[in-house]
């Protein structure tokens, strides 16, 4: 009597099989992400329309005209005085960042909260893709704000970061279970530029850039053409200030200003002092954003890397000043930039961004330095 043969399969069928599955793993499972990334554009740009649409009710309620900067003298000389202590705060003599400061640090005239009545659903200001976020920081309970950042200056400042020079001051029901950053002594936002803390609970988050810096007091009749003038996008640590680099790549920090391989910067640890144009003092954690998002490479910056960095599919939703939304590669973006085609946006630190506009500025650059773009980039804003 013969012996029975055992039924089963041997060990090159199993790996037969375990590779062809392992194949077509590696073939569908991009097909479901770029699908699930579609269905996450769509809803982003649905709710970039919606606040598009916003703005325009917000226009016909106030002469067609963008909502306002601070105006009033007695503010603008308390920042004057540099209040509060934290660096953000110590702005000299340059009368510019004064202004600057007293625009942002009024939490009235914040976007979100300009246009909460039109809006009506906060959620509207999240992106489902967004890999940085703002949120609702620094949290001023009274109506009289500035009065009452002037009685409380003892009591804010370092220890609260940069308390009421903060580009997300808001008023009491945008931060969650923060009500009173001085009182309680915490900020509510997302600490996502010093890779800190998470957003307080309940606090008001934001994935969207919108264009209050850009248009203060802008009247639409000042524009030459409206369907060309952007005025919000996919976003991300800049909330409120649209520049060609944040459109483009909205979820890398700094993306024009650091948009040189860190070999061209002098920050410790990494080619210290090598140069000294520029130094990239003003932002050091720009570096480590940098590397864990693999923009650059020994060899120059990752290409495919660079994609990952723009928030849909290699390119960003954006919303016009004349009501519409829609999608736009981060390529056609530069180039639109570059031709003219958009109006009251332009390059950030621009000069540094391109190797002309290094070598006209600073000089020959560095052994193995790269550069962000490699052409001039001209247009409104020139290099």
């Amino acid at each position: 009597m013969g012996m029975r043969r055992r039924k089963g399969f041997t060990l090159i069928e199993l790996l037969v099989v375990i590779a062809i599955i392992g194949i077509l793993a590696a073939m569908v499972f991009p097909v479901f992400a770029r699908a699930r990334e579609s269905a996450r554009k769509a809803v982003c740009l649905s709710n970039v329309k919606n606040i598009a649409l916003a703005i325009q009710m917000y226009f016909a309620d106030n002469n067609d005209t963008f909502p306002p900067s601070e105006h009033r003298q007695e503010v603008v000389d308390f920042f004057f005085t540099e209040p509060g202590g934290g660096d953000a705060c110590r702005i000299g003599e340059d009368g510019e960042r004064v202004q600057w400061m007293a625009n942002l640090s009024n939490p009235y005239l914040a976007w979100p909260v300009v246009l909460d009545e039109y809006v009506k659903n906060r959620d509207v200001w999240r992106c489902p893709s967004a890999k940085m976020i703002s949120a609702a920081s620094f949290i001023v309970p009274h109506q009289d704000w500035v009065g009452y950042l002037r009685a409380t200056q003892g009591m804010w400042g370092d220890e609260l970061e940069i308390g009421g020079c903060s580009h997300m001051t808001f008023p009491p029901g945008w931060g969650g279970e923060v009500t009173d950053s001085i009182l309680q002594q915490r900020n509510a936002g997302a600490d996502n530029y010093r890779g800190g803390s998470d957003p307080a609970h309940k606090s008001f988050v934001q994935g969207m850039t919108t264009g209050q810096e850009n248009y203060y007091d802008l009247k639409m009749v000042s524009l030459q053409d409206v369907a060309s003038v952007p005025v919000l996008c996919d976003g991300g640590l800049s909330p409120c200030w649209l520049s060609m680099g944040s459109m483009a790549y909205p979820d890398i920090c700094c993306a024009e200003c650091g948009g040189i391989a860190p070999f061209a910067w002098a920050w410790g640890g990494y080619a210290a002092g090598l140069n000294d144009c520029p130094t990239g003092e003003w932002c050091p954690e720009c570096y480590a954003l940098h590397a864990s998002n693999v923009w650059w490479t020994s060899g120059g910056f990752d290409n495919d890397a660079k994609k990952a960095s723009t928030r849909h599919l290699g390119g960003s939703n954006i919303g016009w000043a004349d009501g519409h939304a829609s999608w736009a590669s981060a390529q056609a973006l530069i180039a639109m930039c570059d031709d003219g085609d958009l109006e009251g946006v332009g390059w950030t630190c621009s000069p540094y961004t391109s190797y002309q506009g290094y070598v006209e500025n600073c000089g020959t650059p560095p052994p193995g330095m790269e550069f962000l773009y490699n052409v001039p980039r001209t247009g409104l804003w020139g290099n």
